[in-house]
């Protein structure tokens, strides 16, 4: 409770009559804050994703096109050759491979120097 109300009465003798003072009495409560322990366990961060990458599934492959600030361009297949490419926010396929147990096949080619 933050800043509780309680109300006491007081009761006082006054020539032959008793009047009630009614006064309120504001409480003071404190907030003890706790600072949040470390998890024990330790969350692996998603695998970045890199253009060139193909990532296997059960019966499934992805193959990330492209990747930009938010979004990434890819090619979710099984077995068919020409597939569309499709768009998506890196997190949403992040989360994706890594409910679905996604590994890792192919590592994208190193960049070429300019």
């Amino acid at each position: 409770m933050y800043g509780a109300t309680v109300c006491q009465l007081n009761w006082t003798l006054d020539a032959n009559f008793m009047k009630m003072d009614l006064t309120m009495v504001k409480r003071a409560t404190t907030l003890k804050r706790t600072a949040k322990k470390p998890s024990p366990i330790q969350k692996l961060s998603p695998v970045p994703l890199v253009k060139g990458q193909l990532w296997k599934m059960d019966d499934k492959h992805i193959e990330i096109m492209e990747v930009g600030k938010t979004l990434t361009h890819y090619r979710l297949f099984q077995s068919q050759k020409r597939v569309p490419i499709s768009l998506g926010g890196i997190a949403a396929v992040q989360a994706y491979l890594k409910s679905n147990g996604a590994i890792l096949v192919r590592k994208p080619a190193p960049a070429k120097a300019a």
